[in-house]
């Protein structure tokens, strides 16, 4: 057993230890000429692409596009004028029945396939009731399923026929070719490549998160 210090010899006090201190003061001297060079990695700072200043113009909640094998027309929803289904006709020679959608984003925006494919048929001149158009072929569950995208601008085209096409890649820009009576996308969905269905509820049942 021990006792403090202090305890046996109260008059002692207690010194801090000591510590030695060089006498020389140590100095780096800079000169003001001297350079370093820092070396990066090989890498490039940049701005990201951003989209055209037209494109989506108009947006609107008609449906919900998710990044996968099955995709809309328009990447977000966008104001859709005319279902599939019995109308009255917005102009002289227009059918009672629109076999596909009307799609509204606003003039010159982008259209993307909605699937892989490869392109069936084009037209690159505004010289039939569909203006400039494509057809493109798809493979879903076993079935051909064609994609036709309508009234688009003169010059826009992006594909040729037998083209393999991935989904997302742009098929031309929205117009107002043909029997068009303002600025859209008229697209239809062909089952066997020859039967139009709903569109709308075509996409609405296989465009969705994976």
């Amino acid at each position: 057993m021990s006792l403090p210090a202090l305890a046996v010899n109260p008059g002692a006090v207690a010194e801090p230890p000591h510590h030695s201190v060089a006498a020389g003061v140590q100095s780096l001297p800079v000169s003001a000429a001297a350079s370093v060079t820092v070396q990066r990695d090989g890498y490039k700072v940049g701005t990201a692409p951003r989209p055209a200043p037209f494109a989506y113009s108009q947006t609107a909640g008609t449906y919900m596009n998710y990044l996968g094998p099955i995709q809309w027309p328009f990447l977000t929803g966008v104001p859709i004028s005319t279902y599939f289904g019995p109308r009255v006709p917005p102009c002289g020679g227009c059918s009672s029945f629109h076999k596909g959608l009307d799609m509204n984003p606003g003039v010159g925006t982008p259209i993307q396939a909605i699937a892989d494919g490869v392109v069936r048929e084009v037209s690159s001149t505004d010289k039939s009731g569909l203006g400039v158009y494509a057809i493109i072929d798809h493979r879903v569950d076993g079935r051909l399923v064609s994609s036709l995208y309508a009234h688009m601008q003169e010059g826009s085209l992006a594909l040729r026929p037998g083209q393999p096409v991935v989904v997302g890649q742009q098929v031309g820009s929205v117009g107002n070719t043909g029997q068009s009576t303002g600025p859209h996308l008229h697209f239809e969905i062909l089952l066997d490549g020859v039967t139009p269905t709903d569109p709308f509820a075509w996409l609405t049942t296989r465009v969705g998160p994976l």
